[in-house]
């Protein structure tokens, strides 16, 4: 099913949503918590579309209403969530995915940052927690804006960041708090990056158009 999506998705999305994709290397082939800002309900799809790749995505329940829909997102990986009340069921869907050699794919903003900002909305300590019980890492991704039709845009993936602590499979409150500092840090040290990056781009194509 993932294959018939990608290929109904794949021209009008590389034609009409352009992004380039930097230190595409760093994302490993095996098991991780994979993160991003979160800008728009087309970000999942774009991230599946670029990276060629089917993640397993936890998406609002209400998305799942439409049997096309939810057919749909179901073939790209995405699986119901109850933001509010977040059952049991997903937890332990979510170990399991990762348990079974699956990247999982998690927006910790919880929700889309409608203003589009730079600036990131609150961060869930949900992505610590998954990672530390499935004994993976975590995968910092940054969108530099929000997709836009036919404006050119950029996805940067950031080092693998390993979950610390006495038992990294049981952090204490002090040790998840630490972690999910350090995320928060990777995170704004891969805005300036890639700030910088499309930056010194504007500068060059400016240079050559002169």
């Amino acid at each position: 099913m993932f294959i018939l999506a990608y290929i109904i998705l794949v021209i009008p999305f590389f034609i009409f949503l352009p992004t380039k994709i930097i230190h595409k290397e760093r994302l490993p082939k095996g098991r991780a918590i994979i993160t991003s800002n979160h800008y728009s309900n087309a970000d999942t799809i774009i991230y599946d579309v670029k990276f060629a790749r089917k993640f397993r995505y936890m998406a609002k329940k209400e998305l799942f209403k439409n049997w096309f829909v939810s057919w749909f997102l179901k073939s790209l990986g995405a699986y119901p969530v109850d933001r509010e009340n977040v059952s049991p069921s997903v937890y332990k869907k979510t170990l399991s995915l990762l348990k079974n050699n699956k990247s999982v794919f998690i927006f910790p903003e919880g929700t889309r940052n409608k203003s589009g900002s730079e600036e990131m909305l609150s961060i869930k300590s949900g992505i610590i927690t998954f990672a530390s019980r499935g004994e993976v890492d975590i995968i910092p991704m940054l969108m530099y804006k929000p997709p836009k039709i036919f404006r050119k845009n950029y996805i940067i993936v950031g080092e693998p960041l390993k979950i610390q602590g006495v038992n990294p499979k049981k952090l204490t409150k002090a040790e998840l708090e630490m972690n999910l500092k350090k995320y928060e840090n990777a995170m704004k040290v891969l805005r300036v990056e890639l700030d910088d990056y499309v930056m010194k781009k504007n500068k060059k194509r400016k240079k050559d158009k002169n």
